[in-house]
């Protein structure tokens, strides 16, 4: 009789932890098709996300050519640093610069194991002289609300930049 009782009330406490967790998931956005040159980046996109998720952004870049993609952190055009973070797994606002390491062109960084051919504009014979590559930034977002991340790429010792791609992140709080 005593184990028969106890048993409701373990199956209900199973249940409530069940319902209450929430799952942290790692969404991943590209603005453009892997190693497609810059200018084929999407200048918006949008991404909903509950609070705790990471977001992955990577950006296809060239950095041979003087020119990588910076995440804006100003107080001016910045993004709302209180409701997303970014993360060290990514070097905070410097991001975290992954090249291919392919030998026939094709993305090497394909999850799903189809490797999808790349063939830039006017490429001669591999080895490219620049290697193409990603530059990646991690964020966190903790709590509801909406900001909007932009990036630039541009080169550090100019002013002016060549693009921008901005991310709108809409972050819903857990029930």
């Amino acid at each position: 009789m005593g184990r028969l009782s106890k048993t409701p009330l373990l199956a209900l406490f199973v249940l409530g932890f069940a319902l209450a967790k929430v799952d942290n998931i790692i969404h991943e956005v590209r603005f453009a098709e892997a190693y497609r040159h810059w200018s084929a980046s999407e200048t918006q996109k949008s991404i909903y996300v509950n609070a705790g998720d990471m977001i992955l952004i990577r950006m296809n870049e060239n950095p041979g050519t003087g020119y990588r993609w910076q995440l804006v952190t100003d107080s001016k055009d910045g993004f709302d640093q209180t409701l997303c973070q970014l993360q060290p797994t990514s070097s905070f606002a410097e991001g975290l610069y992954e090249p291919s390491t392919s030998q026939d062109g094709s993305d090497d960084k394909v999850v799903d194991g189809v490797s999808r051919p790349y063939v830039p504009p006017g490429a001669g014979e591999w080895p490219y002289p620049y290697p193409w590559g990603d530059r990646r930034f991690d964020v966190r977002c903790t709590m509801a609300g909406k900001t909007t991340l932009k990036l630039r790429y541009k080169r550090s010792w100019e002013e002016r930049y060549s693009w921008e791609s901005r991310l709108d992140v809409f972050v819903q709080a857990n029930a």
